[in-house]
């Protein structure tokens, strides 16, 4: 029977293996068929199952595998990033960790004395069904960082010569000011001689709304008739789905919130350069009463950008001729004031008209 060499390339998600400790991963090995004068007859890519175990001991039992199939084998190349999930800002910059680890076969744990191996390093990303390549580093390149059309760079180095164990690179990828659009799924591929590895990293594109409400901070309206109509601009935000708005209705008498009585609706959206979009919700209330004045009408606003909470705006209820005067009082207010007026002057005019004739009459006297 001819010996096998079993080469074992991963690529592993750290969070994942610290949070689930001992586990199972669906994985592949590289089995390496010898021939002679060291000469490969040929490479095969076979799928199997790895058993995870920290420190020493055995393996976790799997009673539905024939124990006759385990292999031990160690890792030759193993590829992993510290940040599976990132989640940027629009306009910011964006790092998508990379690190990677070659242990050349049969090595003890050193590195070779010829030097790490040559190496290709590929970038892309997949969103909505649809590929594409950003990076692809030729091998044997060494603390270089090459860029691509969108601005993206990657590391693609190993690291210093010398050092001991395993040897280890880095193949970061940078993206600046990052757009709506570069959202996805980044697939980082190492590839050595016979050997490849791939992690996959989620890039997450998320801002939160702005909030405003108008007419503010208060409403007017006459008992039986209907405040003016409510605009809730909900503005710049990403991404337009996950969007929710509801109107509520606080009552100042208790009881707490219920939804807004009136009819409601929403614009479409509108898409701004950066990216992100706005969008206007409405509600045309229903009448209201007197035992309304003071009650509160809140556009709520939840989004996967914010808290569970989300985001509102608020504007008061006035009734008219409840808390203060009324139209008719105002209006009978001013006649008033401006009655008033004309008299004052009238009698100032009646003042000054009779003050000459006085002075004249003295003079006369004299």
């Amino acid at each position: 029977m001819k010996s096998l060499s079993l080469l074992l390339a991963l690529g592993i998600l750290k969070w994942a293996a610290a949070r689930l400790g001992p586990s199972v991963l669906e994985c592949w090995f590289v089995e390496e068929q010898g021939g002679g004068g060291g000469m490969l007859r040929g490479v095969t890519k076979r799928p199997a199952v790895l058993l995870l175990r920290q420190g020493p001991g055995e393996p976790p039992p799997r009673p539905d595998l024939d124990s006759s199939l385990y292999l031990k084998v160690y890792a030759v190349l193993t590829v992993l990033s510290h940040s599976p999930a990132a989640l940027v800002r629009p306009g910011k910059n964006a790092t998508l960790d990379l690190s990677f680890t070659y242990l050349p076969p049969n090595s003890g744990g050193a590195p070779s004395s010829l030097g790490p191996p040559p190496f290709g390093l590929e970038w892309r990303r997949q969103h909505r069904g649809t590929g594409q390549l950003l990076l692809a580093v030729t091998p044997g390149l060494s603390s270089q960082a090459l860029g691509s059309p969108e601005g993206a760079v990657a590391f693609a180095a190993w690291d210093e010569e010398g050092v001991e164990g395993p040897w280890s690179g880095n193949g970061t990828l940078l993206l600046p000011t990052v757009q709506p659009h570069q959202e996805g799924t980044y697939l980082a591929t190492i590839h050595l001689p016979h050997l490849q590895a791939q992690v996959a990293l989620e890039l997450e594109i998320r801002k939160p709304p702005k909030v405003t409400l108008t007419p503010s901070p208060m409403v007017w309206a006459y008992p039986g008739q209907a405040p003016p109509e409510l605009l809730c601009l909900i503005s710049h935000f990403y991404p337009p789905e996950e969007l929710e708005v509801t109107w509520e209705f606080w009552n100042r008498t208790g009881g707490g919130s219920r939804v807004a009585d009136g009819q409601a609706w929403r614009s479409s959206y509108r898409y701004h350069p950066d990216g992100t979009v706005s969008i206007s919700a409405y509600l045309r209330p229903a009448t209201v009463t007197v035992e309304q004045h003071g009650s509160r009408y809140v556009c709520r606003v939840h989004h996967s950008s914010l808290k569970t909470k989300g985001l509102s705006a608020q504007v008061s209820l006035e009734v008219a001729g409840v808390s203060g005067p009324s139209l008719e009082d105002g209006v009978g207010l001013f006649l008033s004031a401006f009655l008033l007026l004309g008299i004052i002057k009238g009698m100032g005019w009646v003042a000054s008209f009779l003050s000459p004739s006085t002075d004249t009459k003295e003079k006369k006297s004299h």
